[in-house]
């Protein structure tokens, strides 16, 4: 009974989440190009409270690239994998900040990285801290030459609850920053004070994005009619 209470939670909650998808505006930009439809797969970073609808972005403007997310092995990650499967995104089930008990999934997201698939993780999860980019990601980036982007995320009204993340809900008829950072690029050979680097690296541009006026100033920038990529219209 509990694994069926399980799977109806995560279907429940993609219904929900379908339905405040219709009510929301956007505001997006994109200086990763993942708005170009001819682009293979890249790697997704973005705060554990921040990820509601990333499930519904994917579906809704990058259906064409498959998709897999890194969710944990706890009930809660099962909610997440059911979630995400109503979006058609594979989930592979392990933690991004022990990747050394998690070593099937990472290999699971390699592979996936490797065919091209768009891979998503939240960094600080699935347990914290809050706000700390852990290991896991990096490496997966070290492994497959796939470039990083940094997600930002910001609800304009949003009810957070008492988690160890403070995870966000967004409001009805809200409005949805959504920014994303030039690629990280890692390189395969690093030493153990270039690998510290380049996660401090993702880590400090992720807790940039926690700042609202610093993604109205990123909205607000010019950007050169070379590169002003295609994005979608709602």
């Amino acid at each position: 009974m509990a694994k069926i209470r399980i799977k109806s939670a995560g279907k429940i909650i993609a219904w929900i989440m379908r339905a405040l998808a219709a009510t929301l505006r956007w505001q997006i930009r994109d200086d990763a190009g993942v708005f170009d439809a001819h682009r293979r797969g890249c790697i997704w970073g973005f705060w554990h409270n921040r990820m509601f609808l990333i499930p519904w972005t994917h579906q809704e403007w990058f259906a064409n690239i498959p998709g897999t997310i890194l969710t944990s092995p706890s009930g809660d990650g099962q909610i997440i994998a059911d979630l995400c499967a109503s979006f058609g995104i594979e989930a592979a089930r392990g933690s991004s900040s022990k990747p050394e008990k998690g070593m099937s999934a990472l290999i699971t997201l390699a592979e996936k990285a490797r065919a091209g698939h768009e891979i998503g993780i939240t960094p600080d999860g699935p347990r914290g801290p809050i706000y700390q980019v852990q290991p896991g990601i990096i490496k997966l980036a070290q492994l497959t030459g796939v470039p990083l982007i940094p997600v930002h995320i910001h609800y304009s009204r949003a009810f957070h609850f008492k988690t160890w993340d403070r995870f966000m809900l967004p409001l009805p008829f809200s409005t949805i920053t959504l920014v994303l950072d030039p690629p990280i690029h890692i390189p395969r050979r690093m030493t153990e004070e270039e690998f510290e680097q380049k996660r401090k690296t993702l880590e400090d541009a992720l807790l940039r994005g926690n700042d609202p006026d610093y993604l109205r100033q990123r909205l607000e920038a010019p950007v050169p009619a070379s590169e002003k990529p295609a994005l979608p219209h709602w």
